[in-house]
């Protein structure tokens, strides 16, 4: 990771504290990711170049962009159909993913880059679906197939890692909670317009040989992880998150299992491979995999964020949610007592939701 970290540097660019080794984390408990954010965050140029950094670039044909249509309503247009003639038409993606299929030992990246300007649940529907069927079979990832009508099934194979970028705006479409409970989706809002210290290195970087091992997850289901990791650690995060749930409940948002495991995943890797502290793993998963769940403008939403909001930052008196300025209240305690919030990414998130709901009467995690 400190390779990849430096690559990216090394071409001009800089993010935020842990953004790659979440990233990398994120890539890891699941194959799917949603980068999110305004328009030239440089959301794409992130998966680009972390694709470059582990080695996977447009010229060895192991990182694949595609720029997603907004008549795009099925999968036909990612993974192919078959014409009037009968013959059988590739989708943006087919020959992609059976290249990364032949080539198991290195990590294959595709970017669908503005994924939202189309419903992402209509034309990437077969893949929200196989996604979930990954099982481990004789040592490799494997899933169930894709049917393609004039053509050999496509499955998807445990080299192949998708990260789709989406702005937030007008022009585009949501997210369903099926989207939203197979993805991290990783908000951006950092951006530094400083240029870097010193002029950016022109020597052609070496680019590592990174194998597909470095990627692929270790667990598929949390019964693997109570059997080879710490049951009593893992325990004490599910009880968290059933605490976590609890609230949620309230306005129907909580979580179920596919999250949960996602979840656990994340905060295993982060904690074998040191990359994190326990508290700060468990932040950006909150954020990122709870929080994008809430949206509407009723009193149980507001509510919702009050309660939660003392979930992650711990309760303070003159908290209450129908006193009015909510947000001025929480925005004081950040400020005030930053040091003492158990989960800061996540209070932060929720004090700004708590604002647009207070002046639009309306709020998401989408802002």
């Amino acid at each position: 990771l400190q390779y990849i970290k430096s690559f990216i540097a090394k071409k001009g660019f800089s993010y935020e504290d842990n953004l790659i080794e979440n990233f990398y984390l994120c890539l890891k408990a699941k194959p799917f990711v949603i980068l999110a954010g305004t328009s030239g965050t440089g959301k794409t140029r992130l998966v680009r170049l972390f694709a470059e950094g582990a080695g996977a670039t447009r010229a060895n044909g192991r990182y694949q962009q595609v720029a997603v249509r907004p008549d795009w309503s099925d999968s036909s247009d990612l993974f192919g159909h078959v014409d009037l003639n009968g013959h059988f038409i590739s989708g943006a993606v087919t020959d992609f993913v059976e290249k990364a299929a032949e080539d198991l030992t290195h990590p294959y990246f595709l970017c669908l880059d503005e994924m939202n300007l189309a419903r992402v649940e209509y034309y990437l529907s077969d893949f929200l679906s196989v996604v979930e069927t990954r099982e481990m079979r004789d040592g490799h990832i494997v899933t169930d197939p894709i049917r393609l009508e004039g053509h050999k099934d496509l499955s998807l194979p445990e080299n192949l890692y998708v990260v789709g970028t989406v702005n937030m705006d007008e022009t585009t479409f949501p997210f369903s909670r099926k989207v939203l409970d197979r993805a991290n989706a990783i908000e951006f809002s950092f951006v530094d317009l400083m240029p870097p210290d010193g002029k950016e290195d022109s020597e052609v970087v070496d680019l590592l040989p990174f194998d597909n091992r470095f990627f692929r997850g270790e667990y598929l289901t949390l019964q693997q992880c109570l059997e080879d990791e710490d049951e009593e650690q893992i325990r004490n995060w599910c009880l968290l998150l059933c605490q976590c749930n609890e609230i949620l409940k309230k306005d129907n948002a909580q979580v179920g299992y596919r999250v949960r495991d996602e979840i656990i995943f994340y905060l295993l890797y982060s904690q074998k491979y040191n990359l994190m502290e326990k508290r700060e793993a468990m932040d950006w998963e909150i954020l990122q995999k709870i929080l994008p769940r809430i949206q509407g403008s009723s009193s149980a939403v507001r509510d919702l964020l009050g309660e939660l909001f003392q979930f992650c930052a711990g309760d303070y008196e003159g908290l209450r949610t129908d006193s009015g300025e909510i947000n001025r209240k929480m925005s004081k305690l950040l400020k005030e007592a930053r040091e003492k919030v158990r989960f800061p990414r996540s209070a932060a998130k929720l004090a700004s939701m708590m604002r647009r709901y207070e002046e639009d009467g309306f709020t998401s995690y989408w802002q």
